[in-house]
């Protein structure tokens, strides 16, 4: 190794040192629960362009996670700091009713509505003219719902959060001036919290067919499930392939990462209710119930984040102008059902039966001149929910995406970037009947949806 390449890297552990540091002070207070199940990994410049072009455009330093194929052209060390915070709103306009067919009692709140932050974090730095390293501190997945545990819906739920952070290593390396391969390791923790309403009189009732025991809606109790995983592992794999000066084809591969958490579960309420549930397996042993401890017991469960893919393209016009476009594919036909065990025992099983998605944006940037650079996108995000096992906790439906944006050149080395996306989100129709486990209750309307996002990024280039 010569002499240049050695004074780089004595600088480039300056530069780690420096944005690992950084990453360790803001991952504390921006990691809380984001609002929504799958999160685009970008920047503000990501945001406003709908995620249009991926990582393609120059010295994008998110590239170290969605392709780090894309790091191999970077010309200088980079460091990256984004904020975003989303808020989705969903509320639900219809009929909750018990097991007897009566209306459930309580309010009908919006379980959304407030804006939850997340980061990203990225720094990448070539190593010589064929190899960039990377490492990056992203949030890939995030959910958080909460309503009041009164509210008419209680018993299909009535807090969920779900958050996974993810570390990446990443590697590009390019094999020509037009051509260039990625592959990295993700290391991921992800934690989640389920709480919701049992409603014992209800299952009686539905066992029985009658009230005998007590009116259904009578002896609430809440189980709360708290699960959590240190830390699982994945892969991403990338290419990039420049077929003219003024074009970059990209695609990505990341792969599922498999998950079996551990935690406990706790019940809230009264005595009779508790009864109730601690003696339905004995009492109507035919009938499927779970065995749960009226004191609590530890709880287990399987969720695997899915496998996907993306293919970008970004074109520059001219240099002023540039327009991008993508596809995403994300593999949600692996989430099939969300089961709780405890004990090597059945606690709940609830039913998703997704599907497999698409994502589709072109969007793109102008450069008014050296300091200022317009963007915009738009797109549309395929649901993986369907109708039959759509609930309150995930109450998700396609989207028109609609993003703004601007960035501005603070100085040779600072980039400052604002990002701004609204989402149309269609109607989300649920119509279900609950476990009887759950109460057998019922509920049918539809959520009125929508998003909005705002983003911060700043981009140090050293």
């Amino acid at each position: 190794m010569n002499h240049h390449y050695s004074q780089r890297l004595i600088r480039l552990g300056t530069h780690a040192s420096l944005a690992l540091a950084v990453a360790g002070a803001l991952a504390l207070p921006l990691t809380a629960q984001a609002g929504s199940f799958q999160l685009p990994t970008d920047n503000a410049a990501g945001w406003a362009r709908a995620s249009a072009g991926g990582s393609l455009f120059a010295n994008d330093p998110t590239a170290v996670y969605n392709n780090p194929a894309a790091m191999a052209f970077f010309t200088d060390p980079v460091l990256q700091i984004t904020g975003t915070a989303i808020r989705p709103s969903a509320k639900f306009s219809g009929e909750f009713n018990d097991q007897q067919g009566n209306p459930v009692t309580g309010g009908n709140p919006n379980g959304f509505g407030e804006f939850q932050p997340f980061p990203n974090i990225a720094f990448a730095a070539p190593i010589n003219d064929r190899l960039t390293l990377g490492a990056s501190l992203t949030v890939p997945y995030g959910l958080a719902s909460e309503y009041d545990p009164t509210w008419q819906g209680r018993y299909f739920g009535t807090k969920t959060s779900l958050e996974s952070v993810a570390l990446s290593f990443t590697a590009g390396f390019k094999v020509n001036d037009r051509f260039s391969l990625g592959l990295g390791v993700v290391g991921q923790r992800t934690e989640t919290q389920l709480n919701t309403m049992l409603d014992p009189t209800g299952t009686a009732s539905a066992l029985v067919g009658a009230p005998v025991f007590g009116a259904p809606q009578s002896q609430d109790v809440q189980m709360n499930i708290t699960l959590d995983k240190p830390i699982a592992y994945g892969y991403i794999v990338g290419a990039e392939f420049k077929p003219t000066p003024q074009d970059s084809i990209g695609f990505s591969y990341h792969s599922r990462i498999k998950q079996t958490r551990g935690g406990h579960y706790r019940l809230y309420g009264g005595e009779v209710g508790k009864d109730l549930i601690a003696m339905g397996p004995t009492a109507f042993p035919t009938a499927g119930l779970p065995s749960i401890n009226p004191d609590g017991d530890s709880a287990q469960s399987v969720l695997d984040t899915p496998a996907f893919a993306s293919l970008d393209w970004v074109h520059h016009v001219n240099d002023k102008f540039s327009l991008a476009a993508s596809i995403k594919w994300t593999e949600w036909s692996s989430f099939n059902e969300l089961v709780l065990t405890s004990q090597g025992n059945l606690l709940v099983a609830l039913p998703q039966n997704y599907r497999d998605s698409f994502a589709y944006s072109v969007g793109g940037d102008y450069r008014v001149n050296e300091r200022w650079t317009l963007r915009a996108g738009l797109g549309y995000d395929q649901t993986p929910t369907n109708d039959a096992t759509r609930d309150p906790r995930i109450p998700d439906e396609s989207r028109v995406l609609l993003g703004l944006g601007f960035g501005y050149q603070a100085s040779n080395r600072l980039m400052l970037d604002f990002g701004y996306q609204h989402q149309f989100v269609k109607n989300a129709k649920v119509n279900m009947t609950n476990d009887i486990s759950l109460g057998a209750g019922t509920m049918d309307g539809k959520f009125d949806d929508y998003g909005d996002v705002v983003s911060l990024t700043g981009t140090y280039r050293f």
